[in-house]
């Protein structure tokens, strides 16, 4: 067997490994915060019970079902969120392909926040608006974040990137990116469109089935990038053990932001996003100083 060989078999192999290890990282993150209250907390095999109920059910008589776009937006939404590994493991690469990259990441957002508006309910929307709020300004910092890193990289693929411990060398660019990943995973109290305390799931409301099943395993793959992306950009460790060690730490803080929020209101989110919008522009212009 060739080396090429060897390496596409390899890679697919990552690529196939990414949704049960996102279930079970799921299943850890609630046991994790079970124990920080001090409770059991359920198996960290619940995720994967929990899919396959769902992926086992019919879906409920919804508003929207004669709509297509109701029908094939969970599964795009899915697909968008599996596609961002292809570009952050290097199984695809070209010349500028950060930017496509950039571009994938807020279509993604984007066909979540579709989710509710095309399923006909006014929860749907209303979650759908709140969503589109907070997008508006977290999807640029992360734009801006990615930017700043390879504008200070000086490399033109994801590939190429070797830089070390940037969260050193670009602490606002590291702070934004943290705060505004525990953003885009929608950890509480961030969870603005649709809210655990809440009875009504927002966006979610009028899904059920298999199309809940695509939307959860987004939102689970989604955490899985959000942490390998912040370990990747942010340290880089060498060997798999750092990695381990780094990706275990960002977990975990995202695990404990995740016990400690309170539930703010919409326009205090949007406030916060404000200041790591001005945050995310000043280490910018910093840093392209610095460059030229």
């Amino acid at each position: 067997m060739s080396m090429n060989s060897s390496i596409n078999i390899a890679m697919i192999i990552k690529l196939f490994a990414i949704l049960p290890l996102s279930f079970l990282l799921e299943g850890v993150f609630r046991k994790l915060l079970a124990r920080m209250q001090n409770r059991v907390g359920p198996s960290i095999l619940q995720p994967f019970y929990d899919g396959f109920k769902l992926f086992k059910k019919s879906k409920n008589d919804s508003r929207g079902q004669k709509n297509i776009f109701f029908k094939l937006f969970p599964f795009l939404y899915f697909l968008a969120s599996y596609s961002l590994f292809l570009f952050l493991l290097g199984a695809v690469y070209f010349h500028l392909d950060f930017i496509f990259f950039i571009y994938m990441i807020m279509v993604t957002s984007l066909i979540y926040i579709l989710l509710g508006l095309v399923s006909n309910s006014p929860f749907g929307t209303i979650g759908s608006m709140r969503e589109m709020l907070l997008n508006i300004c977290y999807d640029v910092v992360f734009m801006i974040c990615i930017l700043t890193i390879f504008v200070y990289s000086g490399v033109l693929t994801i590939k190429e990137f070797t830089q070390n411990l940037l969260i050193i060398k670009l602490p606002l660019a590291g702070l934004c990116m943290i705060t505004v990943a525990i953003i885009e995973t929608r950890i509480l109290g961030f969870d603005v469109e649709g809210t655990e305390p809440e009875i009504i799931s927002g966006i979610y409301t009028e899904y059920s089935g298999k199309d809940l099943f695509f939307i959860e395993s987004a939102n689970h793959v989604r955490l899985l990038f959000c942490i390998i992306l912040l370990t990747k950009f942010l340290f880089n460790p060498v060997g798999i053990l750092s990695f381990i060690i780094v990706f275990s730490l960002l977990f975990f803080i995202i695990a404990f932001s995740r016990m400690i929020s309170a539930k703010p209101r919409t326009d205090q989110t949007f406030n916060l996003l404000v200041i790591l919008l001005l945050f995310s522009v000043i280490e910018f212009i910093r840093i392209h100083f610095l460059v030229w």
